[in-house]
This record gives C-alpha cells, sequence and structure tokens, in this order.
C-alpha cells in the first residue's frame, strides 16, 4: 500500500510511436527509458494515402515520473522540431504525434503504451522519420525511435480527383466539419442563473480536502507533523469543540505527535518539548488567513522534483478515523480557494476551457459536499469533503496558484458558477481523452442507476484516439479543441453534461 494517497498508481498513458535506435549516450538519469516492446518492427508497406496505427512500449527506467503538465511535460515529437512526412490529423500537432495525458503520471519501472497513427504521402517512394521523447526540452535517453514507411503506387504522383473551383482558402485551414459543428449547435450566450444558496458566504462553503494519511506502522516516517506559517502569521489550536489548546502569536513551528495505542495526540513545540496531551483531535486556524507549511512533508509535483506543495491557505485539521485506523492531515478552507488549487489540466490550456475545468471541478467539489462520499466513520458522519488526488480531483494547495496565473483567472472569472440539473449541482465528471464516444455514468458503473445530464455522447475530437479515464462527461482533450476552434465555456460543458444549466450559488 502506498504511504501517501498522492503517490497513487495511474492507468498507462498512451501517446504513439514506433522502432527504435540504439540507446542515446545522453546521461540525466533522471529521464531514461526503454523500449520493451512493439506493434511491428519491418518497413511498413502503404498504398498513398493510407493509415496506420502503430504502437510501442516503454518502460520508465529513469528516477522521475513522467507527466503530462508543467515544465517537464513528457511529449513524443520529431527530432528535428519540424512538420513530420507522416503526419495525421489525430497528432497533438504536425511535428508532435502526441502527449502525456495531463491527468496520467508513469512512475519509474511502470511501462507506458504510446500509439499513433500514420498518413502515407501521396506520393510513392521510401520515407523515414526520427522520433524522439522529450521532457520539457530536454531529450528522453533511450527515447529515440525510427519509423520507415514503403509507399507503393503506379505512378510517382497520386493526382487528387479534379473538383469545381473551391472558394478562396484563409491561410490556416478550419478543422473538419464534423469538428467544427460539434459543439454549434448550443446557443452562444452564457445564460447564467442566479440562485444565492450562501448569501453570507462570499468564497463558498468550507471543505475538507484530505491530504494525507499515516497509518500505525508508518509512524516513524511521518510524525510529528511540524507545522508553522508563511511569514510567521499568528494562528491558534484548537481541540475538536473549539476549546483554545494553544496560541502562537508568532507563527513559529509547532509539532502534533499521535499514539496509535492510547489515541492520544500530543502537542510539542519547535524543540520537541511537550506542551499537552489531549484525546481530541486538534484544528489549526488562523486570526486572520494565514498560509501553513507542513515543513516535513516533501510533496513535489511530478513534473518538478525541486519544488514542494506543502503549504495551504487558512485551516488544517488532524484527525484519526478509528474505522480506518488512519491519522489523517486535512486542509479547511472556502470552495473557491479551493478551485483556485485543483491542478487537472495544464496552464497554457485556453482560457475557455479553463474556465470550462473550473466551473466542472467546482461544481464536483459541491457535489461531494451536499452528497458526502468518506462516511466510512463510526458515527457515520463525513470525514471529510474530498480527497487531494486522483480518488477525486488532484489539488496542489498554494504553490500551485503562484504557478498557474491562467487558471487563477480562470477560477475568477466563473467564481460562484455551478452546473446544475434541474436546480441541482451535478456529478461533474471528466476524464482525458476519448475515442470518438463518451460514455453514460450507468453504462461505465460511475453510477448505480442511469443519469440524465450523464449520458453518451458522439465526441468528433476522440476520433481515432485511444481513451483515457473513464469515458463518462467530459474529455479534457476535446474540451481543448473546441475551444481552440472558439467554444466558449458555457458551449463546452452544456455539450457534455446534458440538459444542464449554469447557475451562480454566492
Amino acid at each position: 500500500m502506498k504511504k501517501i494517497p498522492i503517490k497513487i498508481n495511474f492507468v498507462l498513458a498512451s501517446i504513439i510511436f514506433l522502432f527504435t535506435l540504439p540507446q542515446s549516450a545522453l546521461a540525466d538519469i533522471d529521464y531514461q527509458a526503454q523500449k520493451t516492446d512493439q506493434s511491428q518492427a519491418d518497413i511498413i508497406e502503404l498504398t498513398p494515402t493510407q493509415t496506420s496505427e502503430f504502437w510501442v512500449k516503454f518502460k520508465n527506467t529513469g528516477q522521475s515520473p513522467w507527466s503530462g503538465m508543467g515544465e517537464k511535460i513528457v511529449i513524443l515529437r520529431t527530432v528535428s522540431g519540424m512538420k513530420s512526412k507522416l503526419t495525421h490529423s489525430s497528432w497533438a500537432s504536425d511535428y508532435i504525434p502526441n502527449q502525456v495525458n495531463p491527468v496520467t503520471n508513469i512512475y519509474p519501472g511502470d511501462e507506458a503504451l504510446f500509439r499513433f497513427t500514420l498518413l502515407a504521402p501521396n506520393q510513392a517512394g521510401l520515407y523515414w522519420e526520427k522520433f524522439e521523447l522529450f521532457a520539457g526540452s530536454e531529450p528522453i535517453a533511450g527515447g529515440k525511435i525510427e519509423v520507415a514507411v514503403k509507399v507503393a503506387g503506379p505512378g510517382a504522383v497520386i493526382t487528387p480527383t479534379p473538383t469545381p473551383t473551391p472558394p478562396p482558402t484563409p491561410p490556416t485551414a478550419p478543422p473538419a466539419a464534423e469538428e467544427q459543428l460539434f459543439w454549434q449547435n448550443l446557443p452562444a450566450e452564457i445564460n447564467i442563473i442566479n440562485q444565492i444558496r450562501w448569501p453570507e458566504l462570499n468564497q463558498g462553503p468550507e471543505i475538507k480536502v484530505g491530504l494525507l494519511y499515516v497509518e500505525k506502522e508508518e509512524k516513524d516516517d511521518y510524525l510529528p507533523f511540524k507545522i508553522s506559517t508563511l511569514n510567521n502569521a499568528s494562528y491558534d489550536i484548537y481541540d475538536q469543540n473549539g476549546n483554545l489548546l494553544v496560541r502562537n502569536t508568532a507563527g513559529e513551528l509547532m509539532e502534533i505527535d499521535y499514539d496509535y495505542s492510547l489515541n492520544r495526540y500530543f502537542i510539542n513545540n519547535g524543540n520537541g518539548e511537550r506542551l499537552l496531551m489531549t484525546d481530541s483531535f486538534v484544528k489549526f486556524q488562523g486570526a486572520e488567513p494565514v498560509i501553513f507549511k507542513i515543513n516535513n512533508w516533501q510533496n513535489g509535483p511530478f513534473w518538478d522534483g525541486g519544488k514542494n506543495d506543502n503549504e495551504f491557505r487558512q485551516g488544517m485539521e488532524i484527525r484519526y478515523n478509528s474505522s480506518t485506523e488512519r491519522l489523517w492531515l486535512i486542509n479547511r478552507l472556502p470552495l473557491e480557494e479551493y478551485v483556485r488549487s485543483v491542478a487537472e489540466v495544464g496552464d497554457s490550456s485556453p482560457n475557455e476551457f479553463l474556465k470550462a475545468q473550473m466551473v466542472a471541478a467546482r461544481t464536483y467539489a459541491l457535489f461531494r459536499y451536499l452528497t458526502p462520499k468518506y462516511t466510512n466513520t463510526a458515527d457515520g458522519q463525513p470525514f471529510f469533503t474530498v480527497q487531494a488526488t486522483q480518488a477525486d480531483q488532484v489539488y496542489r494547495g498554494y504553490q500551485r496558484e503562484q504557478r498557474a496565473p491562467n487558471t487563477l483567472a480562470a477560477a475568477e472569472q466563473t467564481k460562484g458558477i455551478v452546473a446544475t440539473y434541474q436546480n441541482d449541482p451535478i456529478l461533474a465528471y471528466y476524464f482525458a481523452q476519448s475515442d470518438g464516444q463518451t460514455r453514460s455514468s450507468y453504462e461505465a458503473k460511475m453510477t448505480a442507476a442511469p443519469v440524465n445530464y450523464l449520458i453518451a455522447k458522439t465526441d468528433p475530437p476522440g476520433q481515432g484516439k485511444t481513451l483515457l479515464g473513464h469515458g463518462v462527461g467530459l474529455p479534457q482533450t476535446s474540451g481543448i479543441s473546441a475551444a481552440n476552434q472558439g467554444a466558449n465555456y458555457s458551449q463546452i460543458l452544456k455539450y457534455y453534461y446534458t440538459g444542464i444549466e449554469l447557475t451562480k450559488i454566492y
């Protein structure tokens, strides 16, 4: 079992390429790859404009996970960085067949299946293309491959069938007609219904985020928690009934330990000296908004080991769940501040898609707030609202805000807006990429009964691609495609969540 929920294993990413060259002599041990299998090793013979799909399996033999977001995003691209002779419309760009899914990570020792479609040129001949895995701008050792395609035909050039004189072509060709139209039957007007449920709360209701848990046998690895604040902001420590236990006027580091046998919490100062013992779980809260730092937690984002996402807004709670025998570190904060740090997609995504993603993330968390999921407790009451991992939504805390100004802006632009169906927030599932068709939640066994707003939908941007994720709700790569075509966030959401409205709740 993993010690920290953040480090769960994810499904293999699907990127795409083939044929290998000898391993590169590059010496970066953080990023290395080794080919383990491939679909075909011979020269591929095709007729002009014929397509063919290939795959290759690579093992991550380096020391860093392969991520689909951030400065070290792992992509497959042409070695030259120029347009490939074998480019197909399903590629991420004309020189990038694909990239690691933004919500997928390939850990050291894991294998990834990389897949792509080749499009044969319309001129007969032998074509070679060299591809290589890159982590950001740096090539990955052992990730170089070579594709050989022989195009056979009776003539040197295949001339297309003449057509009537077309209208003038714009400088950039538009997407295929079916992709242009799939969202355009929805009104471009963004209609927001006002249904204020928390008039006294500018940032929404308080939610609880399960950050990490510690089991008894892991106690020596993670305890005591060592907590302080940024800029030495003052804070207080309370018991579960709101009684003041410790007043910290200078924001000094404090330690919280726990005895699993005695069911007792111990509060120590920064020097490890015992201040008090209590049988109540403890809560950290500032008189003014503060940012807490968990000094002994190494929680770096997958794409950059030099950073550490161990800073969180508002309040902390350290609490033992006797039903699961786990001690949890929990972040308490308003819903709106939580959404700012949800890290499900890259910050460079188009603005209208980021707004759609923020509405979906906010809606999902509110649904879990109103319909509790984590009720495996002695009294049946919810222990927290969501986990900070793919079990719910990836949440990285304060440092994510600093790295993602575009996401922050999208959250502010959609503040308080959620997707509703018959006046209730929806279960806003989303996933990475479709294969041309989303699934109904009932078909995918994500809900116990059919749900009217989570039905199967035709998804033109996913045609010819590989399904990444459960297939229910909003496919993120298709949402990005729609935004790039000109769709606004309302059209994106209303296409994939059938029959919904956009509602402002605070």
